[in-house]
């Protein structure tokens, strides 16, 4: 197979670029045959390179699904199997513009306390409070299928019972004991469930197989 000769079919069918959503994700060229022990047939990868001259909010894998449907079509259309490549060397895989970024941290801002209890009926109950602030964002995957936005916040003060204690105690309680027991959503649902509505504004950030978590990360 011609390799540049398929370059200039593919770019013929989708175009010098591919626009998605206002992310520019440009075919440079299409490598050597692979083969599979899972396919019949060999395939042929379409290496792409990414730009974001419209600062577009996204997540990679979205991307790269995105462009997988375009590469697999094409491949009807020539009758042979592609798969694309995308480089991410230069650019993020996970990437929030300001817009975005500055919605999430109102949210982020609007959590100024956490209360939660330890402690059983038989040795008693130990009623926290945490006073919080915001210092920001932090983004991250655990792999393909998710990804997560902590909140940076620092604790300024905590009470137990009533009474003022150590915020470190509290957060060290909160985390261990409490968390602990917790599902890995908990914090997602219980402060930051509308961090979603925000996502979903966003095609490439929300697919129904992608999983979001929005948590508390602690300074101290």
């Amino acid at each position: 197979m011609n390799q540049e000769k398929i370059l200039k079919l593919f770019k013929r069918f989708a175009g010098d670029e591919i626009d998605l959503h206002g992310l520019k994700c440009i075919p440079v060229k299409v490598g050597e045959e692979i083969i599979s022990k899972r396919h019949n047939k060999p395939y042929y990868p379409i290496e792409f390179k990414i730009e974001n001259p419209n600062k577009v909010s996204y997540f990679y894998s979205i991307v790269e699904e995105e462009i997988m449907y375009i590469v697999q079509e094409f491949g009807e259309y020539v009758t042979y199997r592609f798969t694309p490549e995308v480089s991410w060397n230069d650019t993020p895989k996970f990437y929030l513009n300001n817009e975005t970024k500055n919605k999430i941290q109102k949210v982020f801002d609007s959590l100024r306390k956490i209360e939660f209890t330890t402690g059983t009926p038989f040795i008693g109950y130990k009623k926290y409070v945490i006073n919080i602030k915001s210092v920001g964002m932090k983004l991250g995957w655990d792999d393909s299928e998710t990804y997560y936005i902590d909140n940076k916040v620092e604790p300024i003060w905590a009470t137990l019972n009533g009474e003022k204690t150590d915020f470190r105690d509290a957060v060290e309680e909160y985390i261990d004991n409490y968390l602990y027991n917790k599902e890995t959503y908990y914090e997602t649902e219980m402060y930051y469930l509308s961090v979603d509505s925000i996502l979903n504004q966003e095609p490439l950030l929300k697919a129904d197989w992608i999983a979001t978590y929005y948590n508390n990360q602690f300074i101290l």
